[in-house]
């Protein structure tokens, strides 16, 4: 897998020596599937905190391009805290040999050749993909 970012502190991502942290700064507003194109975009929107940098990009999308594997694991039966299910609680690439695994994070900033990656949630949802390669594009 190639990404054009790294991971730090599984919660944020460094793009051009830029620190995003998708945990405090970032909602996520969701997910389209290019199935010709073989495409997967999450989108993420600046939130509204008093710690939010200005200068943070208004809107992220991270682009996973050729994807061969994709899980979603979403349990959202109660409802009793929406926000939380826009807030993610790590991010991580994973070995793709052990896909049983989505609840545990190695502190990686870039992945190797076979690695998956995991975005899992504050209540406990995941979205693990298996791809060629991820683009984060702050240019929407």
């Amino acid at each position: 897998m190639i990404t054009n970012f790294g991971i730090e502190e599984t919660i944020s991502l460094r793009l051009e020596g830029k620190n995003l942290d998708l945990h405090n700064c970032y909602h996520f507003i969701g997910y389209h599937h290019h199935i010709e194109g073989r495409q997967f975009v999450l989108t993420f929107t600046k939130s509204d905190g008093d710690w939010v940098k200005a200068s943070d990009p208004e809107k992220l999308m991270l682009i996973h391009h050729d994807v061969t594997y994709l899980d979603i694991n979403y349990l959202n039966e109660d409802n009793e805290f929406p926000n939380d299910y826009k807030c993610v609680a790590d991010i991580t690439f994973f070995p793709a040999e052990d896909r049983k695994t989505n609840d545990q994070i190695l502190l990686q900033n870039k992945p190797t050749s076979n690695d998956d990656i995991i975005y899992s949630f504050q209540p406990g949802w995941h979205i693990r993909i298996g791809c060629k390669q991820i683009e984060l594009s702050t240019n929407t």
